[in-house]
């Protein structure tokens, strides 16, 4: 027969195996409830679903074909869920204050590619390329560009190529295009009264 003290010790030991057991379900549920909410919080700091937002000159003829290829291309790989995002900073409704866009100004969009990753941190120059290249399976077209014997000298033949881009393939130097933005954006400004907004002449 068992005695007292051999039953109070067996109920002892159980309750401190239900109280572990109990425990470790806790704490199971809590690392489950905080991976979902890191999970959430990651999604909601997306600022888009892609993977990088292209800032592109659509009146560049030569940017335009690139831009028009790459989007082919993701699309054909990707389908719906594109890998490339492209705004076109000539567009009447580009906005450098939206996250969206980087804070990238129309006048650093034209001096040289940028692109925003969806976190809002911000790339440009050759790099834009290689990324996007990657994005689209066609990396190695670019990856030299990384080698340190070829970085620097690719680097400096872009900003080259950056400054004189404009003259070349739109028959305006970028300090003009960029003045008339300017000058068009002056225009577009309202002046508000308590009443109403008028279009500033």
């Amino acid at each position: 027969m068992v005695s007292e003290k051999t039953m109070m010790l067996q109920l002892a030991t159980k309750s401190v195996v239900y109280r572990w057991a109990a425990a470790v379900a806790l704490t199971k549920l809590d690392y489950v409830a905080v991976a979902a909410f890191s999970s959430t919080n990651i999604k909601n700091e997306q600022l888009f679903p892609e993977e990088i937002n292209i800032l592109y000159d659509s009146k560049c003829n030569v940017c335009k074909l690139e831009m028009d290829m790459l989007a082919r291309r993701d699309a054909r790989l990707h389908g719906s869920r594109r890998m490339i995002k492209l705004t076109d900073i000539e567009s009447d409704s580009f906005d450098p204050n939206d996250p969206v866009n980087g804070g990238v100004s129309y006048a650093k969009g034209m001096s040289a590619i940028n692109a925003v990753y969806r976190d809002g941190s911000v790339i440009e120059g050759p790099q834009v390329f290689l990324k996007a290249y990657e994005l689209v399976g066609l990396g190695w077209l670019f990856k030299f560009t990384e080698w340190p014997v070829f970085k620097t000298a690719v680097e400096a033949g872009y900003n080259v190529f950056a400054k004189y881009r404009t003259n070349i393939t739109r028959g305006s130097s970028l300090d003009d295009l960029i003045s008339a933005y300017e000058e068009k954006k002056e225009r577009e400004q309202v002046v508000c009264s308590s009443s109403s907004c008028t279009p500033k002449r």
